[in-house]
C-alpha cells in the first residue's frame, strides 16, 4: 500500500472501528456467544453473502441455489450447501423445520429499512433462534457491521483486513472525483428495455450525477422522459436492456447511445449496480474509472482481483478480471 495512504487509513480506523461510534442500529440478544466454529445464516440472500465474505464456514447454507454465474467466483467446497430459504420477495420466508435441522446459533438481518425485522423476530423466536440485527445503507455502516462481526466472532483481524480494503476503495475513488469539475448526467438502464431505473449510492460515490432524481427503489420511464432529459452517459446494468438497447430504434436515437457514451455493467458474481452487495466496495472504482478514465490512475485489474479473493475467497485470474472490466 502507498505511504500516503497509511496516515489516513489510520484515522479512519480510530474513527470507525470504535464500538462507541456506531451511530447506525445494531440489535442482539444479551446471552449471545459467537466463535469461528460457530453456524449462521443470513435472512436474505445480501446478508449471507456478507457473512460469507467474512468467514465462508460460519454459513450454514444459502438462502437459494447459487447460480451459475455465482458458482464461478466460489470455491467448490461452498457450492453444494443446504438452500435454507429467507425472506427474498414473494413471500418467501425459511422452512423452520429445515432451520431446526441445522442447529443454528444465529440469524442475521442486515440491510436498509425495509428488512420485515418484527416478522423475521417473531419468526425466529418461535423457534428459539436468535436475531442479530444491523441496518446498513451505506459503505460507512458496511464498515461498521464487519467491525461488529469482528466483535462478536472474535476475529478483529479479518474486520480491520476486509476494511482496510473498503476504506482503500474509498480513498482511490475520491482521489478521482476530487479532481471532477463537472459531474457527468447519468442515467441507470435496467429491466428488459432498458426503461426502469433506479439511484444507487455507487454512481453518485463515483462522481456521476442521475439525470432522473428518483423517488422511490424501483421506477419505469417513458421514452419522452429519457428524450427530455440531457444525459452524458448511460450505465446499462442488464444484459437484457443491453441488447434491446442496442437494436431498438428509438434508443439509437438517445444522443448518448449515438455517440458511444454508455457502459454494460457486469452483473457476475451479481449485478454491480442494480443493488446493494459486497461487489459495491470494488464498484465505485471501477465506475469512478469508466467514468472519468483522464482522471483515473486506479488498476482496475488489481483491484478487482483483490476484491473477488477477499471477499468470496476465489483466486482470480488476470484473465477472468480483464473479461469482466472489459465486459461485453
Amino acid at each position: 500500500m502507498m505511504n500516503y495512504l497509511k496516515p489516513l487509513l489510520t484515522i479512519l480506523f480510530i474513527s470507525l472501528f470504535s464500538i462507541n461510534s456506531y451511530s447506525f442500529e445494531y440489535k442482539k440478544s444479551s446471552n449471545l456467544s459467537l466463535n469461528e466454529n460457530s453456524k449462521v445464516i443470513g435472512t436474505t440472500v445480501p446478508a449471507t453473502f456478507m457473512l460469507f465474505s467474512f468467514e465462508p464456514d460460519i454459513i450454514a447454507g444459502w438462502n437459494t441455489p447459487l447460480y451459475k454465474h455465482e458458482k464461478k467466483y466460489i470455491p467448490k467446497k461452498y457450492h453444494n450447501l443446504d438452500v435454507l430459504g429467507g425472506w427474498y420477495g414473494g413471500g418467501n420466508k425459511p422452512n423452520k423445520e429445515v432451520l431446526l435441522s441445522k442447529k443454528l446459533d444465529a440469524a442475521f438481518a442486515i440491510g436498509g429499512k425495509q428488512l420485515m425485522i418484527k416478522e423475521m423476530e417473531k419468526y425466529m423466536k418461535s423457534i428459539n433462534i436468535p436475531l442479530v440485527t444491523l441496518y446498513t445503507t451505506s459503505i460507512e455502516e458496511d464498515v461498521k457491521a464487519y467491525n461488529i462481526l469482528g466483535e462478536l466472532f472474535n476475529n478483529k483481524k479479518r474486520s480491520q483486513e476486509i476494511n482496510m480494503y473498503i476504506l482503500k476503495s474509498i480513498n482511490n475513488t475520491k482521489a478521482v472525483t476530487d479532481k471532477i469539475k463537472k459531474k457527468k448526467k447519468i442515467y441507470l438502464a435496467l429491466g428488459e428495455n432498458g426503461l426502469r431505473t433506479r439511484c444507487v449510492d455507487s454512481v453518485t460515490i463515483a462522481g456521476g450525477e442521475y439525470v432522473h432524481k428518483c423517488s422511490k427503489m424501483d421506477e419505469t420511464l417513458s421514452f419522452e422522459q429519457i428524450f427530455s432529459y440531457d444525459i452524458d452517459f448511460i450505465l446499462i446494468g442488464k444484459r437484457a436492456a443491453y441488447e434491446y438497447m442496442m437494436k431498438d430504434k428509438k434508443w439509437q436515437q438517445v444522443e448518448a447511445i449515438k455517440k458511444g457514451n454508455f457502459l454494460l455493467v457486469p452483473e457476475e458474481p451479481f449485478s454491480w449496480v442494480e443493488k446493494k452487495t459486497i461487489m459495491e466496495y470494488f464498484v465505485i472504482q471501477y465506475l469512478a474509472a469508466k467514468l472519468y478514465p483522464e482522471l483515473s490512475t486506479i488498476d482496475l485489474h488489481s483491484q478487482l482481483i483483490e476484491h473477488i479473493n477477499l471477499f468470496l475467497h476465489y483466486p482470480l485470474t488476470y484473465k477472468e478480471a480483464d473479461r469482466l472490466i472489459n465486459y461485453k
